[in-house]
């Protein structure tokens, strides 16, 4: 009923949070889902500031723009806000998606490769990797080329990239798009 939706849908004003107008049964979802998500982001963020209440159909959520209070949620109070919201398909065990006891497991397993004395001399291999997307890119252009495919680009770099520091190995993605490695790895994030 009308009342139902109407209750489910104050918990933010009861809170004196502002935000986005929800519609019944979608909350904010629709809009979320039929526009740009960034834009629309900004958009309330210009709006409504840097907390402000959506609705997930009917679920509260809050979305946070503040760097101070991200930061407290994310590191100091940590315990407290330590499951990401489930996407379509349930958890798995890959990092962003993975909940609770799976979760703790894999960023032990993944947090030594992550350390500051070790992003530090990945620096170097990462610029190289993008020093190799800019070359590609003026080569396309000097070869008349007005248009290129994002993602496709994208997914080359972060290809090297990972090649590069993961494994000590140059593929060069761009020059070479059907390198085994190059196609084993697309199959597996597709």
């Amino acid at each position: 009923s009308l009342s139902s939706w109407r209750n489910a849908f104050s918990y933010w004003k009861d809170r004196h949070i502002c935000g986005p107008k929800p519609i019944p049964i979608f909350g904010n979802f629709l809009r979320l889902s039929l526009n740009p998500r960034p834009l629309l982001e900004l958009e309330w963020y210009k709006n409504y500031g840097k907390i402000y209440g959506l609705y997930i159909v009917s679920k509260p959520t809050l979305t946070v723009a503040d760097p101070q209070l991200i930061k407290q949620i994310l590191v100091k109070d940590f315990n407290i806000f330590r499951n990401r919201p489930t996407v379509h398909g349930g958890t798995s065990l890959v990092m962003p998606r993975a909940r609770d006891e799976d979760w703790k497991r894999i960023r032990a397993i993944a947090n030594p490769t992550f350390t500051s004395r070790k992003m530090k001399k990945m620096y170097a291999l990462i610029s190289h990797c993008c020093e190799d997307v800019i070359d590609s890119l003026d080569k396309d252009v000097s070869n008349g080329m007005n248009e290129v495919e994002l993602k496709q680009l994208m997914s080359a770099y972060t290809m090297d990239v990972i090649a590069c520091c993961a494994f000590a190995t140059k593929i060069n993605t761009y020059a070479d798009p059907n390198n085994p490695f190059t196609t084993k790895g697309a199959k597996i994030t597709n």
